[in-house]
């Protein structure tokens, strides 16, 4: 009888052990939402029509389950891409955070008069997410 209670007593606390650790060192990580702003002004339906250059600035709510350190890059739709992982810190459960990638872009030329595109953020850690913003610009 001693050796079954002294089992179950090291099993106990072992799956005790293992469940804090998971609850504590995990936190889900979400996307909750996008923007794009224009020479400082909202792109309407993610487009833009005016003069070019275009400051173009892309947004993502990131939420996370507890707080946690997220880690991301960036990358486009003509090749570019962050050269280093960057890092956010969530202090505050369920609560949006924002992060921004700027993209400076267009010419008075006839490749840019009317440019489709993309910018995506790729979250790698706690978990792996990713969102793309589409967005069209017409220079003028």
């Amino acid at each position: 009888m001693k050796i079954k209670i002294a089992s179950l007593t090291v099993l106990m606390s072992s799956v005790v052990s293992v469940l804090s650790m998971g609850h504590a060192a995990y936190a889900a990580v979400r996307i909750g939402g996008s923007s794009l702003r224009a020479n400082g002004q909202v792109a309407e339906g993610y487009q833009y029509s005016g003069p070019c250059p275009v400051d173009l600035k892309f947004g993502w709510g990131v939420i996370a389950s507890s707080p946690t350190a997220v880690t991301y890059t960036f990358s486009r739709s003509d090749g570019g891409h962050t050269s280093s992982s960057r890092t956010v810190d969530l202090s505050q459960p369920n609560r949006s955070v924002p992060i921004y990638d700027d993209w400076r872009l267009g010419a008075n030329t006839p490749q840019f008069r009317s440019y489709r595109g993309w910018v995506q953020i790729d979250i790698q850690s706690p978990n792996a997410v990713a969102q793309k913003i589409p967005f069209t610009i017409h220079c003028q």
